[in-house]
């Protein structure tokens, strides 16, 4: 009787702990990228911040299942060497601007490309890059408008590793 008395006491004595509990937050919408690296990429002259998706893992999950971005911030997709890409809005809840990069320049890009609710995976429009590239950035829709960025814009990548100029 004294054990089951001691039990209820300390299960008591809990109580608030277990009731003020915060719920676990799934990894997809905690606020750290699932990459720790970024790389600069800066845009004649615009400056973006871009978490570096170089893993087959972090290339698939991408952007999806975020609310959004911060402003000056995105996600450049390095795909080690020149070829045909497609995206599509998978997961995704916010619209973006998806902008091929080559040879240091804008080559071209799926401008405001936006989620497509309740529209099967394999319904889901594909935004193909149209000629071989190495990297994709992902901004917020409406960045290259603002930024008056097109076909030719000049691109400059900045990775960590990348020795500093003073």
């Amino acid at each position: 009787m004294k054990r089951l008395l001691a039990l209820i006491l300390i299960a008591i004595a809990l109580l608030p702990q277990v009731a003020f509990a915060k719920p676990a937050v799934p990894s997809w919408r905690d606020h750290h990228p699932w990459s720790t690296e970024v790389a600069e990429v800066t845009i004649d002259g615009v400056t973006i911040q871009a978490e570096i998706a170089d893993t087959s893992q972090l290339q698939t999950r991408g952007l999806g299942y975020r609310d959004g971005l911060d402003e000056g911030t995105g996600m450049l997709f390095d795909f080690g060497a020149p070829s045909s890409r497609t995206f599509w809005m998978k997961g995704m809840r916010f619209c973006l601007d998806i902008i091929w990069i080559e040879d240091g320049q804008i080559v071209g890009a799926a401008e405001n490309a936006c989620p497509e609710p309740n529209v099967s995976d394999e319904n889901l429009t594909r935004y193909p890059s149209g000629q071989p590239i190495t990297y994709v950035l992902e901004v917020t829709a409406g960045t290259m408008a603002a930024n008056g960025w097109s076909a030719g814009s000049q691109v400059e990548i900045r990775f960590p590793d990348d020795p500093q100029t003073p």
